[in-house]
């Protein structure tokens, strides 16, 4: 176990490129600005005290936030969204996004059920908001560090438990007739489709189905560390989760947008040219996944060379 224990420490604490931390960064402060953008926050206000329940980190305020001070954080935290994009302060303008994300969606869920949609997105950004911040160096490149590696494979680690412990929780309190009984069938039943009634009813009573898709959901839980710890399995997970989470969005109403573009920023290198790194670093190399690369600046003079670096 113990040699597990510094296989894992090693990897993680590999040298990285800091060009993949700073897409990381940005790509999941996207996100949060996504999330802040297409809410209206202010029902929050409208929500009777009585109802706040002792259940988020924001519970112990005695009452819901005025609708002033939910549409002042909701402007702040897009700002800081914009301060990341544009690679300026880019670690305060990501701590105050996500400070903010976090008490609003608290403040969301904080009446009633535990509202979970955006749980991914919290915890993959604290482990961002804890990672550096690569220096600008002109037009050189950052050398590969361990500084740089820790942030994105923490974030990749993150989304594993996660799915993994959604997975575990399933067979902990339903065992294996979460799969083999009709669950997911009356799951379905009492969902709220965006196609209506009619569409979930008919898939819920087709035979075997709604048995499949709770094995498939089950098994891409149970699984989520083997596909993110194999790099050429990573797109496919995010494809497979995309494919999870639309479908129920289409059976149950549920929006986890979320967790699918979270997944996404994380796990799919998307290898974005120098032009649109927000950060001046440069990467070693380029990955090929988009047939991207990094030709020298046609100036009509000689791309600089580093020797020793």
């Amino acid at each position: 176990m113990s040699a597990i224990v510094r296989g894992v420490d090693r990897a993680l604490l590999a040298a990285g490129e800091a060009s993949r931390l700073v897409e990381v960064r940005t790509l999941v402060a996207l996100v949060i600005g996504l999330r802040l953008a297409t809410r209206d926050w202010t029902l929050v206000a409208d929500r009777p005290a009585v109802l706040t329940s002792n259940l988020t980190v924001m519970s112990w305020l005695p009452a819901p936030l005025p609708a002033s001070v939910l549409v002042a954080l909701q402007v702040a935290g897009l700002a800081a969204v914009a301060l990341v994009v544009a690679g300026r302060a880019p670690r305060a303008g990501f701590v105050v996004a996500w400070s903010a994300y976090l008490v609003l969606t608290a403040l969301w869920g904080s009446s009633g059920k535990v509202m979970h949609n955006d749980v991914l997105t919290v915890l993959v950004g604290l482990v961002l908001v804890l990672g550096p911040v690569p220096p600008r160096r002109g037009t050189g490149r950052v050398p590969d560090d361990a500084r740089w590696g820790w942030p994105p494979r923490a974030a990749l680690a993150v989304i594993a438990v996660v799915y993994l412990f959604c997975g575990v929780q399933k067979l902990r309190v339903s065992g294996i007739s979460w799969v083999t009984s009709d669950n997911m069938r009356w799951v379905m039943l009492q969902g709220t489709s965006p196609f209506g009634d009619g569409f979930t009813h008919a898939v819920a009573n087709l035979p075997l189905l709604p048995s499949l898709l709770a094995a498939g959901a089950l098994l891409l839980e149970l699984s989520a560390p083997v596909w993110l710890a194999v790099r050429v399995a990573r797109i496919p997970f995010a494809v497979s989760v995309a494919v999870m989470h639309t479908s129920i969005w289409a059976f149950l109403g549920l929006d986890y947008s979320a967790w699918v573009l979270t997944v996404a920023a994380v796990a799919v290198p998307l290898g974005l040219p120098r032009g649109l790194r927000l950060l001046d670093v440069r990467a070693r190399h380029v990955p090929t996944i988009l047939g991207i690369s990094h030709p020298a600046r046609r100036t009509g003079t000689p791309a600089p060379t580093t020797v020793g670096v």
